[in-house]
């Protein structure tokens, strides 16, 4: 049985059809634009033809892309082939599953944005935190494999370079992870980094009636060839949204999640309290 196509030739593909039918083409006037049969087209869109660099420029220009988007067509199209740094983790013993899809986006972003109703976002978080959830997570997991989730997510944060926007809701700075000292650590550590340049960090305050993605934790991917996806956690691993109709549903939330946390400076002060409360604790 055929394996399934990566997510980089899924992103490939997907662009390439919606370009085919923005344009109002049939797939027999996309081949002909390009020089290709209708079968050829076909099988591009349908994963039983692994579509080149240039077959790729010379399908998206025929279908009006801009040369911008042409290019970074093609440079998709040539590295759908390729392993990310990740899938060696997979190897390892790791259990990726469906996050590695959740890695390659982070990989590709030019900007993410991040709302966590619960947790510290994996990418601000510090060895002890990190472990004290994977253990909460994986309760039978050994040492070993605790260390090796550990080790990737912290891979993860000197790989990811993306802008990095995110919204924390404050229960999340009061959950005791790990108890108070990893908390403290975990606290001082959030403080810092959302003073480096890049990362921008708010605290969405309990105080809030609500907000436009109660019960949800989920994060927004805008890649370099301008696709947007929206991903969200689950016990599994997670769900990828692809739609564009949908991703638009989560755009909307960020905005309204936005608007309703406190500015960078008063959410600086809420990390802060919350790290000297958990310090109080016994």
């Amino acid at each position: 049985m055929a394996s399934a196509p990566s997510l980089r030739r899924r992103r490939l593909v997907g662009a390439l059809k919606r370009l085919r039918l923005d344009a109002g083409m049939t797939l027999a006037e996309a081949g002909e634009a390009a020089g290709f049969s209708e079968a050829k087209v076909s099988r591009i869109e349908t994963f039983r033809f692994q579509v080149s660099g240039d077959d790729t420029y010379s399908l998206a220009k025929a279908l009006g892309a801009s040369e911008e988007t042409a290019n970074a067509l093609v440079k998709l199209a040539r590295s759908a082939k390729q392993r990310g740094w990740w899938h060696d983790a997979a190897s390892e013993g790791s259990g990726l599953g469906t996050f590695a899809d959740f890695l390659e986006l982070e990989s590709e972003a030019r900007e993410i944005f991040e709302f966590q109703e619960t947790l510290i976002p994996g990418r601000l978080q510090t060895a002890g935190y990190a472990a004290a959830v994977i253990r909460a997570d994986l309760p039978n997991a050994t040492d070993d494999e605790v260390d090796r989730r550990v080790k990737l997510r912290l891979d993860r944060q000197s790989r990811s370079s993306a802008p990095l926007w995110t919204v924390v809701f404050e229960a999340a700075l009061e959950m005791p992870v790990g108890g108070p000292e990893v908390m403290c650590e975990q606290l001082d550590h959030l403080s810092e980094v959302a003073k480096r340049p890049g990362i921008q960090v708010q605290v969405l305050p309990k105080r809030s009636r609500g907000h436009a993605a109660i019960g949800t934790s989920f994060t927004l991917f805008e890649l370099t060839d301008g696709a947007t996806f929206a991903h969200i956690d689950t016990l599994t691993g997670g769900l990828l949204i692809e739609d564009s109709a949908q991703v638009e549903i989560y755009r909307k939330a960020r905005l309204g999640l936005q608007a309703a946390a406190a500015d960078f400076d008063g959410s600086d002060t809420l990390v802060k309290r919350a790290r000297d409360n958990h310090r109080s604790t016994p």
